[in-house]
C-alpha cells in the first residue's frame, strides 16, 4: 500500500509518518491476536477474570484504530494515481496469495479449487481492505479534485454531514445501511480519505496543538473506549450490543482517535533509513498473516494455543511472536521487490499500449 500514497523515498525522508506505518500494522497483527481470535470477554469472564478481561478489552481499545490509521495516512499524503503504483500494489497482493497458495499445495497442507484460485485473485468475500482501498485508488483523482476546487467552508460541511450520515445509519443503526457494514467498506475510506486531507490542507486550530496534547487526548479516548463496555454489564444482551458498537472502525471515537495518533505523530520529526526500509514492506504484513489460507488455519490457532499456555500473561509474551512475524512478511515481502524490479517495466509497457488502444 505504501508504495501507492507515499513520496518519493530516500534516506533524507522524515520517518515520523512512516514509523506510523509500522506502528498502524503492529496493531492489526495486535487485533487479530486479539478478539478476533480469542473472542471478547464474556460477561462472566469480567467478573471470573477481572484482570485478563480488562487487559483483553484494553488491548482491543488500543488496537481498532489500526485500519482508520493506514487509509487516514493516504490522505495526508494524497493518493497521486499512477500506472506504476496500482500496478506494483496489485502486483504485491498476487505475489502473496499466489505465492501462499502455491506453497500450501506444492507442501500438501491445500488442494488446488475453485475458490482457492479464485481467492489467489480476491474473488472472494475474503480481503476485504485490498479491495476497498483499490477503489479508494480508483476514486482518489475525484476525490483530489473536490478537496482542490471546493472552498473550505465547502469541504468541511461535506465531511461533517457525511460522518453525520455514517454515524447515525453506519454505526447506531449498522442495519439500516448494510453498505456501510460498520466501516468495513470503501465508503468509510472515502470519508476517512476527506478527512484526513482537509486536516492536511486546511490546518484547522486543532491540529496546530502539541504533540504531548494530540497523545493525552488518544490516551483519554482510549480510556472511554475501554469504559465503554463496563457501562453495560447489567445487562448480557447490552452488554453483546456495547461490544459490537465500541469496536467498529465507524465508532466516532475510534476514528477521532486514529486521527489524533496521526497528528501527534505527524509533529514529530526524525530520519531513519531503518525505519523507512521497513515501512516500504509493512503492507505484506497483512498479506502474509492475514491471507484466508494462513488466519483461519495457523494464525489463529496459535495465538488461542499461545493464549491457553500463558493465560493473563499473553499479551506480554505474544509481542515478540508478533515481532517475528512481522519480520518474516518484511524479508519475504524484499524477495517481491527483487521481482518487481525486474517485471515492472515490462508490464508497465503493456499497460500503457493497451490504454493507449482503448
Amino acid at each position: 500500500m505504501q508504495n501507492l500514497i507515499n513520496k518519493k523515498r530516500g534516506g533524507g525522508r522524515l520517518s515520523n509518518i512512516e514509523l506510523l506505518r509500522i506502528i498502524a500494522m503492529f496493531l492489526v497483527l495486535l487485533v487479530h491476536a486479539d478478539f478476533f481470535s480469542l473472542g471478547a470477554p464474556s460477561m462472566a469472564d469480567l467478573h471470573t477474570h477481572p484482570l485478563d478481561s480488562a487487559l483483553r478489552i484494553l488491548i482491543e481499545s488500543i488496537s481498532i484504530i489500526c485500519v482508520n490509521v493506514f487509509v487516514m495516512i493516504s490522505g495526508w499524503f494524497g493518493i497521486r494515481p499512477k500506472v506504476r503504483s496500482i500496478t506494483g500494489f496489485i502486483f504485491q497482493c498476487l505475489f502473496f496469495l499466489i505465492g501462499i497458495y502455491a506453497v500450501l499445495i506444492l507442501t500438501g497442507q491445500a488442494q488446488p479449487d475453485v475458490r482457492g484460485i479464485a481467492g489467489c485473485f480476491l474473488l472472494t468475500e475474503s480481503n476485504w481492505f485490498p479491495k476497498a482501498y483499490i477503489l479508494l485508488y480508483i476514486l482518489s483523482p475525484a476525490l483530489n479534485a473536490l478537496v482542490e476546487h471546493s472552498r473550505q467552508q465547502q469541504l468541511r460541511l461535506v465531511i461533517i454531514f457525511y460522518f453525520l450520515f455514517q454515524t447515525v445509519y453506519g454505526w447506531v443503526s449498522p442495519i439500516a445501511t448494510s453498505y456501510i457494514e460498520g466501516g468495513y467498506s470503501p465508503l468509510h475510506f472515502i470519508g476517512l480519505y476527506l478527512l484526513s486531507r482537509y486536516t492536511y490542507v486546511y490546518r484547522p486550530r486543532w491540529i496546530q496543538w502539541m504533540a504531548r496534547t494530540d497523545f493525552m487526548l488518544l490516551g483519554l479516548l482510549i480510556v472511554v473506549n475501554s469504559a465503554l463496555p463496563y457501562a453495560a454489564t447489567f445487562d448480557e444482551h447490552l452488554y453483546g450490543i456495547a461490544l459490537n458498537y465500541t469496536y467498529a472502525y465507524a465508532n466516532p471515537l475510534v476514528i477521532a482517535a486514529a486521527l489524533l495518533l496521526l497528528s501527534g505523530m505527524s509533529k514529530l520529526k526524525f530520519r531513519s533509513k531503518a525505519v523507512n526500509w521497513i515501512a516500504a514492506s509493512s503492507f505484506a504484513v497483512y498479506l502474509l498473516h492475514a491471507n484466508p489460507n494462513i488466519i483461519y488455519a495457523y494464525f489463529k490457532p496459535l495465538c488461542i494455543g499461545l493464549y491457553e499456555m500463558w493465560g493473563t500473561a499473553y499479551y506480554a509474551m505474544v509481542l515478540p511472536v508478533m515481532a517475528a512475524i512481522f519480520a518474516a512478511a518484511v524479508l519475504i515481502d524484499r524477495v517481491r521487490l527483487w521481482v518487481w524490479h525486474r517485471v515492472e517495466k515490462p508490464i508497465e509497457r503493456l499497460i500503457d499500449r493497451v490504454l493507449l488502444w482503448c
